[in-house]
């Protein structure tokens, strides 16, 4: 068993297991809009 930046390039890793949803809704806005995906703290932390 080999984590999956191990086997497949990625070019994004969203944190969590699962990850949030408004992380998820977050990065693919930034996506779709053409704008440098960035996670504000509030998403990216595990405290």
């Amino acid at each position: 068993v080999y984590p999956c930046h191990e086997v497949v390039k990625m070019d994004y890793f969203i944190p969590g297991c699962p990850p949030d949803a408004d992380a998820i809704l977050t990065v693919l806005d930034d996506l779709i809009h053409g704008r440098p995906v960035a996670l504000p703290r509030s998403l990216n932390h595990y405290d």
